[in-house]
């Protein structure tokens, strides 16, 4: 039905604030901090007996900003910043249109059964006793028939990371292994390596520009998301701190950056291993935490010629028969003989400033003043052995920066500068990244890079450097949701039959070898070779990653996928081969999804659960990614303004009642159960950052955690911090050597040219950070970060630049949007109307193409629609387009609410090369543009007045679309 509506009073109340934030980014938002002292006086004095004012927080993007929401009468009449927290009262656009979010008339608000074709757009009401056991009857069918693996699950992005807690564990124990993932596209990268590297993340969250003489800013559009962040790096300018923009745009970041580097887009770990190279030959290389807190002194047992050599890390259980696995043989300079890192030690002294280690000599006596050498090759049983070190140091030199400039299409004097302005900032020069360097097939490698340049360059948990050991102020965050009831054996036994067969139950076992370029050190040219996919376990768990998912539900390979349960998300817009996604939904037998609104995944299911609004529901918000102290360390409360409308539910609470169906054992009680563990903290937690339970912390609002740069003086890792919950040792913890089941990684065995069989042996965790990462030997493209060529580029493909002679990059960040949310709020959409693609001027007119023309965008694979926004911050080379457009004023039998139109993920075949270790493919690639004769897309909203659809619902008007199905249908 088509809807004629007038702007509502609570609309008007918000408007002028709206507009000026919109206009002017944050700065009107920001003006609500100054202009008050104390939020909780403001709230109180602006208080009345109709008007409630309620502190929460934003969820319409990873910033979480805290806020306060004026409701009357029970509906949502205004929304401000709250100045006294980390935010400082800074808002952008989404947040004031979160009323529009709440009172939308497409938002789904009781649960509705499909009596159509899939497609048809054709629902009914259902009550949620029927939804549950009508998914409770299929899936159990599906699971009885065809195995549990056979049904998929999926979750959105993490900014709920207790929300993805529940959905995992529901799925998780009830059997199911494929997953379309998220995270592998934005954060498991950076998570998962460094997990495995040193045990914690500091790429995107933990950067301390509070204190930082340089800021490098790689890829990454600060006001995009939480504008405090910018109020930061400003501030830092204006101390005098340098900023460096890494960026192939001209971005709102770059325009402000002392230094911007328009860096080819692909090329950034040409760039990293520059860095890296001048780091490692500068006399500001922090040289002593290499030497006794990385594994940078062990000796390696490299392959050689003939295949001789295990290819890992030298052990005495490798040097001798009845050798111990956990000790590590180095080279004491001190007294020129062999010593072992014993891997076993534990500090029975505690947290305590002295740093303490434990070498011995080859008779087992401790060694106390031992000084491992970082280089140098020894012989030992015959053979020679080089220290990781030499590896490393001989596998970045190769790096200059004038091979980084021709690979990245940089000035070398630029590259230089950037370069050297990080090293003389250090150890006060902080990094932080965006999610763009992580869609490649090289994501686990340059995450990789990433970590060995901030830590040699000293930056590790310093001031103005990277905070480590990074927690919320309890010190318990959302993954112990599921890690506590894993460590009580409350593990359920299919999930664990499932974990221990997941080699034939992944949907990831046919991914196989894969071409890849790489580029070869002696000669500079990109060498084809391959890499070994196969068996991907996505951070330790059974799962899968979108591609491999996809080929199983589309083509049965390497199973059929039958059954499939989607909880926020979306993707047909967000993955890669989203026709053949929709393929793979068409074959689906049974197929739940849970969101606010009809979304073009949810026009193919069976039954939609309706969710709230996350200013519908209570939660525990914690920033754990992308943001510096004191966000980083701070819980914030998000509670309702009012109850959710209709019969909608909290994302969890379907968690838990679904679960009660099923018969899964979730081991918290509720929601609550686990806030309160969460809040509440160990024994040892000073109860200032203690809650007794959520009630408590309800009065509370929030809790900010110590700003622990250091303990006692010293860096964490010097202290046994790092290590505080096993055994206190100066160093880190790579927290992944054993998973959540209590198994422990060990590395496949060898076979030797002469027979000669190597046992596997345990992933030790022995408290070095890994540089030379056997991990990454294993599971991704290591030991060592490679330099890889994306798939299609001009360097690797120079036979399709005659017909597609620009390189398309995806991806940039938009103020009005998040992903595939808010192209049905009419204020988002005002703002930005329409899907742009950015081409330079001297480009588009090379093609007659001129402003606001709409434009193909083509591919050797597909090709979409957007329209033209002509600008200088772009190379002429280059082509950026938007991604994870859709049009919801479509109907669904309009091709899915225009799913395809203008959807960049269309553009990219989903055949791989993957990142092995965590399944990335590359949103990136080779295209030709040319003019679109028959101009936009068909009916979408063209104008202002067009968007009048979208704009709330009274109360009235909710009132009576309920008396009739509760799904309001609104088309153009």
């Amino acid at each position: 039905m088509s809807l004629k509506m007038s702007r509502r009073g609570f609309v008007k109340a918000t408007a002028a604030a709206t507009a000026s934030t919109l206009l002017l980014g944050s700065q009107a938002a920001t003006a609500l901090a100054d202009d008050a002292a104390d939020a909780k006086a403001a709230a109180g004095a602006t208080s009345s007996d109709d008007v409630k004012i309620i502190p929460s927080a934003c969820r319409q993007c990873y910033g979480r900003c805290a806020l306060f929401g004026h409701v009357k009468d029970g509906r949502l009449v205004k929304i401000e910043g709250n100045p006294d927290l980390f935010s400082e009262g800074t808002l952008c656009g989404r947040c004031f249109a979160i009323p529009q979010e709440l009172y939308n008339p497409l938002r789904v608000r009781y649960p509705q059964k499909r009596v159509g074709e899939k497609g048809s757009g054709q629902w009914k009401r259902i009550t949620w006793e029927e939804a549950y056991e009508e998914a409770r009857d299929r899936f159990t069918a599906i699971g009885e028939e065809h195995g549990w693996h056979t049904i998929a699950h999926q979750y959105g992005t993490g900014r709920d990371m207790l929300q993805f807690q529940a959905i995992n564990k529901l799925w998780l124990e009830l059997g199911s292994t494929a997953t379309f993932g998220v995270g592998n596209l934005c954060w498991v990268g950076s998570y998962f390596t460094s997990q495995r590297l040193y045990g914690d993340e500091t790429q995107y969250t933990g950067w301390d520009g509070n204190n930082a003489d340089c800021i490098l800013i790689w890829c990454r559009q600060e006001r995009s998301r939480g504008y405090y962040d910018w109020l930061t790096v400003k501030r830092a300018q204006e101390r005098g701190a340098k900023v460096i923009c890494v960026d192939p745009r001209y971005t709102c970041t770059a325009s402000k950056a002392d230094l911007w580097l328009p860096i080819r887009p692909g090329s950034d770990m040409a760039l990293v291993l520059a860095f890296i190279n001048e780091i490692v030959h500068s006399d500001k290389c922090a040289t002593e935490f290499a030497r006794f807190y990385t594994n940078a002194p062990f000796f390696i047992d490299e392959k050689d010629a003939e295949g001789n050599g295990t290819g890992y890390q030298l052990r005495e259980s490798l040097m001798k028969e009845g050798g111990n696995e956990e000790l590590y043989p180095a080279w004491d300079e001190a007294h020129d003989q062999l010593i072992f890192w014993n891997g076993d030690w534990q500090n029975k002294k505690g947290l305590g400033e002295e740093k303490v280690f434990q070498w011995l000599d080859a008779d087992g006596n401790v060694v106390a003043d031992a000084k491992p050498a970082l280089s140098g090759a020894h012989e030992i049983n015959g053979k020679t052995y080089r220290t990781s070190w030499d590896i490393l140091v001989e596998h970045v030199t190769p790096w200059t920066i004038e091979r980084a400039a021709e690979f990245c299409e940089l000035p070398e004097d630029k590259i230089r500068e950037a370069i050297q302005t990080y090293i003389d900032a250090s150890p006060h020069a902080c990094f932080t990244r965006g999610q763009k360097v992580e869609f490649s097939i090289n994501t686990s490698g340059i995450s990789q890079a990433f970590t060995i340049m901030m830590a040699l360059a000293g930056n590790f948990d310093t001031k103005g450097g990277q905070n480590i050991g990074r927690e919320p102020a309890t010190g318990y965050d959302s993954f112990m949701f599921d890690v506590v009831p894993n460590q009580q054996g409350r593990m359920g036994a299919r999930r664990k039959e499932t974990a221990m067969n997941i080699k034939k139950l992944s949907v990831c076992q046919n991914t196989g070898y894969q071409q890849i370029f790489v580029a070869d050190d002696a000669t500079g040219e990109l060498v084809e070779t391959t890499q070994n996919s196969g068996g991907q376990v996505i951070y330790g768990q059974q799962g899968g990653f979108g591609a491999a998912t996809t080929k199983a539900m589309a083509k049965g390979d390497p199973f059929q996928i039958h059954g499939y349960w989607q909880q926020t998300s979306e993707p047909i817009l967000s993955i890669e081969g989203g026709k053949e996604i929709i393929e793979g939904f068409k074959n689906l037998d049974f197929f739940v999804n849970v969101d606010m609104y009809m979304t073009p995944s949810g026009e193919l299911a069976d039954i939609i659960l309706p969710a709230a609004h996350p200013n519908e529901v209570d939660r525990v918000e914690w920033a754990h990614s992308g943001h510096g102290y004191p966000t980083s360390h701070t819980y914030l409360i998000r509670q309702p303004f009012h109850e959710p409308l209709g019969e909608c539910k909290d994302d969890m609470d379907i968690c838990f009642e679904f679960a009660e169906y099923m018969g899964v054992d979730m081991y918290w009680k509720d929601k609550y159960d686990y806030f309160n563990y969460m809040l509440k903290g160990p024994a040892t937690l000073p109860a200032e950052l203690s809650c007794a339970d959520f009630e408590d912390f309800r009065q509370r609002v929030s809790v900010t955690g110590v700003e622990m740069a250091t303990v006692k003086g010293a860096p964490k890792y010097e202290t046994g911090y790092m290590r505080k919950t096993s055994d206190f040792r100066p160093g880190f913890n790579t927290m992944y050597r054993g998973n959540k089941m209590g198994t422990v990684y060990r590395t496949p065995q060898v076979t030797l040219p002469d027979g000669t069989v190597i046992p596997a042996h345990p992933q030790s965790d022995n408290g070095k950070m890994e540089m030379w990462s056997e991990d990454l030997l294993l599971y991704g493209n290591g030991p060592l970060p490679l330099y890889i060529e994306p798939p299609i580029t001009k360097r690797s493909r120079p036979d399709l630049l005659e017909e597609y002679p620009y390189t398309l990059i995806t991806g940039g960040r938009s103020h009005a949007f998040f992903h595939t949310e808010y192209r049905n709020s009419p204020w988002m959409r005002e703002v930005h109307m329409f899907p742009t693609v950015d081409i330079n001027p001297v480009t588009a007119a090379e093609h007659g193409i001129e402003q606001d023309d709409w434009v193909y965008i083509e591919t050797y694979v597909d090709r979409i629609k957007q329209r033209a926004n002509l600008t200088a911050a772009i190379k002429p080379d280059t082509i950026h387009v938007e991604h994870d457009w859709w049009f919801p004023e479509r109907e669904a039998t309009d091709d899915l609410h225009g799913a395809l139109d203008s959807n960049c993920n269309i553009l990219f075949e989903n055949n791989g090369p993957y990142d092995p270790a965590v399944g990335t493919d590359n949103f990136g690639g080779l295209c030709k543009i040319y003019k679109a004769e028959d101009g936009a897309p068909k009916n979408i909203c063209m104008n202002e007045d067009d968007l009048k659809i979208f704009l709330p619902l009274s109360a009235d008007e909710l009132a009576a679309d309920d008396q009739q199905n509760g799904v309001t249908q609104v088309t153009k």
